[in-house]
């Protein structure tokens, strides 16, 4: 497929990475003068069924993300559309997520894991003290910048406190990291993201995730059994 050369101010410089709804670009703001990633959606799927959930996600992935400022967290600066494409502006992190470490087998030693967990909770503190639940914390939402600090990111299915932008009671997340809450629609909290930072404890331990099968199977284990 063919790329923009610019959305909006942003000059596009390079494509990240690909996917069904969109693309993500690495960009510059010419205005401040800095780096960003530019992650894209096009107008067109935001029109029915699918579609419209993807959209709808991604303007409520801006507006979570937007309202929070911490270092641990992927910054977003702004959101947009250009011509039939839809975009938010965020921080542009150097590194690799955890899921690509743990996909290339690496293992986390006893005295790294407590510095990863430490990091994603203070994170996760900072977003549930601003009303923001993420609702899918897992090693692909975790990124681990060249020097080693870790980013949150993806709050594409974030529940805001006092607002309507996502439905509490549909059954929403990446299964092996879901809350028994999450799988059976019923009120759910800030806790959800502290039981998706136990299964990555788990996993970071073990070198396996707590529970393991398809997602009926993975339901039943995670609602009645102990890992």
């Amino acid at each position: 497929m063919s790329h923009p050369d610019r959305l909006g101010k942003y000059h596009i410089t390079e494509v990240l990475g690909e996917g069904a709804m969109g693309v993500v670009y690495k960009g510059f703001d010419p205005d401040i003068r800095r780096v960003v990633a530019l992650k894209t959606i096009r107008a067109a799927f935001g029109d029915r069924g699918e579609g419209a959930t993807a959209a709808a996600r991604f303007r409520n992935e801006a507006q979570a993300a937007g309202r929070l400022a911490h270092p641990g967290i992927v910054a977003v600066y702004d959101f947009g559309h250009a011509d039939d494409i839809a975009f938010i502006a965020m921080e542009f992190v150097e590194g690799h997520t955890l899921a690509h470490y743990l996909i290339s087998k690496v293992r986390f030693t006893d005295v790294d894991i407590p510095g990863v967990m430490s990091q994603v909770l203070d994170a996760l503190g900072h977003a549930h003290e601003a009303g923001v639940v993420h609702r899918d914390i897992k090693p692909a939402n975790i990124i681990m910048a060249r020097n080693g600090k870790l980013k949150v990111a993806d709050f594409g299915i974030a529940r805001i406190e006092d607002t309507n932008l996502t439905q509490a009671n549909v059954m929403i997340g990446t299964p092996s990291y879901m809350a028994p809450e999450q799988f059976l629609g019923t009120r759910m909290d800030h806790r959800v993201d502290l039981y998706s930072a136990g299964v990555l404890l788990y996993l970071l331990l073990t070198g396996k995730p707590p529970f393991t099968g398809t997602q009926e199977q993975l339901m039943y284990k995670v609602v009645h059994e102990a890992p």
